[in-house]
């Protein structure tokens, strides 16, 4: 597993980068999902910013997951 992957010459934790992975493919899901499909689905859960949060969590792991296997 890659603790570490080099962008330009410069080192960031695996982490971090499926990190900010995970938030933009939340944004992306949030904003797709009320253009495209017109329902928010945030409505139907208890608390939706702990939902947000648990889809964000869940990309994360996905994330790191795959960003651990690459060969870099």
């Amino acid at each position: 597993m890659n603790e570490e992957i080099a962008i330009a010459g410069v080192y960031v934790p695996t982490f971090a980068l499926a990190c900010a992975c995970a938030l933009a493919a939340c944004f992306i899901a949030s904003a797709g999902n009320r253009k495209f499909i017109g329902v928010d689905i945030r409505r139907f859960a208890w608390h939706p910013a702990l939902f947000d949060f648990a889809v964000f969590v869940i990309l994360t792991k996905i994330f790191y997951a795959v960003l651990g296997k690459l060969p870099l």
